[in-house]
């Protein structure tokens, strides 16, 4: 076998152990919450892969869960919002993947961390829900404009753009199951999306793919799990807890970066 397609040639056992136990934590996270795993499958990896090679393989990994869920949001989701925003993150996603892609891996490191970093103290903050009194929510260009922000945020980092939407898809969408499906479709054509235009780019080898395959076992069984825990668990307060170690996470990410600068 050539390789190139030989999976995790460059990491320890030890390291692919790891791996495993972040996807299955990072899923079972999503199991509770209905969201953000991506976060820390990004943040957890990239302590142990290249950063760009964690982006991309928890942007394959996302597309492998993402499509079964697809047909449940097409029927209930608020297409007058899903439209725009849709649209506002087909330019934006590609000028992210383009910055993502010429970044060097120490600089990528430190965006990353700063990019999550911005998304989680605007979520722990409450500035989205303060903007939210002194805009009007319903036009569709502020769609067009958050959804375009959130694209180019997702194309660098690889996560982070749920938090930048959330605020406003709670206040145009309030009923759970249409919030549900229209989170569903927003998150599916963002990574499905993301997934061309990395394609496109040159990015996605065969070794990645390969290597997203093999950890989707972990991450099936962490989303069983986190469903069959999470009426017994108050998905609120591990939220908040949640945050906060995404916090702290995403600013030793950028610690990380800056000492790789220095050698």
């Amino acid at each position: 076998m050539p390789d190139t397609i030989v999976p995790f040639t460059n990491i320890s056992g030890l390291a692919v152990t790891g791996l495993f136990i972040i996807y299955f934590l990072s899923f079972f996270i999503r199991g509770i919450l209905g969201f953000g795993s991506a976060m820390p499958a990004v943040l957890g990896s990239a302590w142990m892969l290249p950063p760009h090679d964690a982006v991309l393989i928890a942007l394959l990994t996302s597309v492998f869960a993402q499509v079964q869920l697809l047909p449940q949001g097409m029927k209930e989701a608020n297409w007058r919002i899903t439209k725009p925003m849709m649209a506002g993150t087909v330019i934006s996603v590609v000028v992210g993947v383009w910055i993502f892609a010429v970044l060097k891996a120490a600089w990528l490191t430190i965006v990353l961390g700063g990019c999550l970093s911005v998304a989680v103290l605007i979520d722990v903050a409450g500035l989205a829900e303060r903007a939210a009194r002194h805009m009007r929510l319903d036009r569709l260009s502020v769609a067009f404009g958050l959804a375009a922000i959130a694209g180019l945020v997702a194309g660098i980092a690889g996560a982070g753009s749920n938090y930048f939407l959330s605020f406003y898809l709670r206040w145009t969408t309030p009923h759970p199951r249409a919030f549900r499906a229209t989170n569903i479709v927003l998150s599916g054509f963002m990574v499905l999306w993301r997934a061309v235009v990395t394609l496109v780019a040159g990015l996605i080898t065969l070794k990645l793919v390969i290597e997203s395959a093999l950890v989707m076992p972990a991450v099936y069984a962490g989303g069983w799990a986190g469903r069959r825990f999470a009426m017994k668990l108050s998905a609120q307060r591990y939220f908040g807890a949640f945050r906060l170690l995404l916090l702290v996470a995403s600013v030793a990410l950028i610690w990380k970066g800056v000492a790789a600068l220095n050698h």
